[in-house]
């Protein structure tokens, strides 16, 4: 049988308990907990456990992005990235002095990359050709 990643493991835990609630979901998840410690993958519990909150946040229509930026933004410009990304959207914002200037926005399948650094390291590129 073939290894099961930790996101397969959290898709079949989501699927398994997204109707439940009260005693029906205690006892899912004591299940659950027991087949990890039988497969030895307790340790993997915390990655297992990130998955799982984004496949939910997934569902939900939760839109998940980091901003990155040479310094902190102010409200109104991360208010506007924000609004370009939908309605139910987690920022998480981080400040690299390494950027230069602009920003870089990562969501779970893209990089908008607006840097200055990643603009100058173009231009470089397209001058030495």
């Amino acid at each position: 049988m073939a290894k099961l990643t930790n996101k397969q493991i959290a898709q079949a835990l989501f699927e398994a308990t997204e109707k439940l609630s009260g005693a029906d979901l205690d006892g899912a998840l004591q299940r659950f907990v027991e087949l990890l410690a039988k497969k030895q993958k307790l340790k993997q519990v915390g990655n297992i456990i990130a998955e799982f909150e984004k496949i939910a946040k997934k569902k939900e229509g939760i839109v998940s992005i980091e901003i990155k930026s040479a310094r902190k933004l102010n409200s109104n410009t991360t208010d506007s990235i924000k609004n370009a990304f939908g309605d139910k959207v987690e920022v998480t914002e981080l400040v690299d002095e390494s950027l230069l200037g602009g920003t870089s926005i990562r969501t779970e399948d893209k990089i908008l990359d607006g840097s200055l650094k990643t603009q100058l390291n173009k231009l470089k590129l397209k001058l030495s050709n």
